[in-house]
């Protein structure tokens, strides 16, 4: 077993953080792996949402591979996480969900960050101790900000506070809290289902226009045409025409 696993079922990917032993810590080959599986769901037009998760009970991941970054430094400089992993969640412009199952500390709490839907199991600590390691957290300082309160922000941030995946629910840092693992990946793949009923390229719409206009005054976001044009696709009719006949759409993704 590799470092990352993946699987399809269905319309439905998972990728699996797999190191559980060192608290699924990404290292170099780690993060490759994960960009080529990114790659894979986004070119997959049978893939239609992405539940990240971790293995084991104690991290979904602890971060950056801090030990690797000492013992082989030429290779923490020229695979940077910034900039490669959490723009190509983004960039998939397919949903990803984060299914947090423990600790997501640093380059894990930026995952789940750069995730559409983040869902959490009880009990676990989220948040970025960068700064009380002399490092930047640049991802997180651009995007943490405009999810929650800047304020909270600015203090979680400066002070490296870890907080529990209640109070993140609270704050609204994470979506939904379940009450163990079971019942976390239900609830991901549930909310998986739901997606996948509706229209593909709609989603892919739905999702450009969310990350696209997130720094954009309204009146210019109003006047911009972004993704694949829903309002002239064979799913537009489809979707119409089954409602009508009260049944559920067969979509074709174009």
């Amino acid at each position: 077993m590799g470092f990352i696993e993946y699987e399809k079922k269905d319309q439905i990917a998972y990728l699996y953080l797999n190191r559980p032993e060192k608290r699924n810590a990404i290292n170099s080959e780690m993060s490759d792996l994960f960009l080529e599986y990114l790659r894979e769901y986004k070119e997959d037009k049978d893939a239609r949402v992405l539940i990240i998760t971790g293995k084991g009970d104690k991290a979904f991941c602890s971060g950056r591979d801090l030990k690797e970054s000492k013992e082989n430094p030429e290779a923490f400089k020229r695979k940077p996480l910034r900039g490669r992993l959490f723009n190509a969640i983004i960039e998939t412009y397919k949903p990803v969900i984060s299914a947090v199952n423990g600790a997501a500390v640093g380059a894990g709490c930026e995952i789940t960050l750069a995730s559409d839907i983040r869902l959490a199991r009880s009990g676990c600590k989220i948040g970025m101790p960068e700064a009380k390691r002399g490092m930047g957290a640049t991802f997180a300082s651009t995007i943490l900000p405009k999810l929650i309160s800047p304020s909270f922000a600015a203090k979680m941030l400066f002070t490296g506070q870890l907080i529990s995946s209640e109070e993140a629910l609270h704050v609204g840092l994470v979506d939904e809290v379940l009450e163990d693992q079971d019942a976390l990946m239900e609830r991901a793949a549930e909310i998986a289902n739901g997606i996948c009923e509706c229209a593909p390229l709609s989603v892919q719409r739905i999702k450009e226009t969310i990350w696209k206009t997130m720094d954009v005054s309204l009146f210019q976001a109003l006047q911009l045409d972004i993704g694949p044009n829903v309002y002239e696709s064979e799913d537009r009719i489809e979707g119409a025409q089954a409602f009508l006949e009260k049944r559920k759409p067969v979509w074709k993704g174009k």
